[in-house]
């Protein structure tokens, strides 16, 4: 879970670059919350990453990620949001991973 929340972290710190854009990061231990808004002319791009951690019974992890990117223009909107699911066990092997988009 470590992993996964500075990995998102770095990557939406590192593109924080650009002069309209607003990044905001919640932290916990189990808990990684980041919004990110920038606005280039009329158009707003939006994206959310929520992700989870908790323990397994009988060792291991179960972490979910759900990432929420809005793109709004004034002839269209578009939302995609995607949840990805990970369960290892105690030895560190991925056990299950699912992948799920909506549009």
């Amino acid at each position: 879970m470590k992993a996964i929340s500075s990995a998102l972290a770095a990557l939406v710190l590192a593109s924080a670059a650009r002069g309209d854009e607003k990044v905001e990061v919640k932290k916990d231990k189990n808990d990684v919350s980041i919004d990110k808004e920038r606005t280039a002319g009329k158009t707003t791009h939006k994206t959310k990453v929520r992700s989870k951690a908790r323990a397994r019974a009988g060792g291991g992890t179960v972490s979910k990620t759900e990432t929420t990117v809005e793109h709004k223009r004034p002839s269209a909107a578009a939302k995609t949001t995607t949840t990805e699911t990970k369960e290892k066990d105690a030895k560190g092997d991925v056990v299950r991973e699912e992948k799920k988009v909506d549009k």
